[in-house]
């Protein structure tokens, strides 16, 4: 029962974030198809790879340590580490393509008459 309180207080703790990424999967899914919507989507589906995997990482150890298994905590530690640092390359390419297409798409847009 305690293990999964655990798991439900994690994946309540990213939720907002799992439901801004909804939110925006589906206002990109509805523009005209393009260079710009292919890098926005798949930016945000590198952002919701990143959650998840986070989450993911996030419940093993909570796992070993509810089944009593320490020692295979220690020995995961660095890998969990090198895990946490990967999702935060996939996070930041994630970003910067993110932007990318913001600004491209702000660039492309007609200017205003003034």
């Amino acid at each position: 029962m305690d293990l999964l309180l655990s798991l439900l207080g994690m994946v309540a703790m990213r939720l907002p974030v799992l439901i801004a990424l909804a939110v925006s999967l589906v206002w990109v899914v509805d523009t005209p198809r393009g260079a710009i919507r292919s890098v926005a989507l798949w930016a945000l589906g590198l952002l919701l790879a990143g959650t998840l995997g986070g989450l993911a990482l996030n419940i093993v150890p909570t796992w070993l340590v509810q089944t009593g298994d320490y020692g295979n905590v220690q020995m995961l530690s660095y890998w969990l580490r090198g895990g946490h640092f990967a999702l935060g390359l996939v996070d930041a390419l994630a970003t910067v393509l993110l932007v990318w297409a913001m600004t491209r798409a702000l660039r492309n847009r007609a200017t205003p008459a003034v």
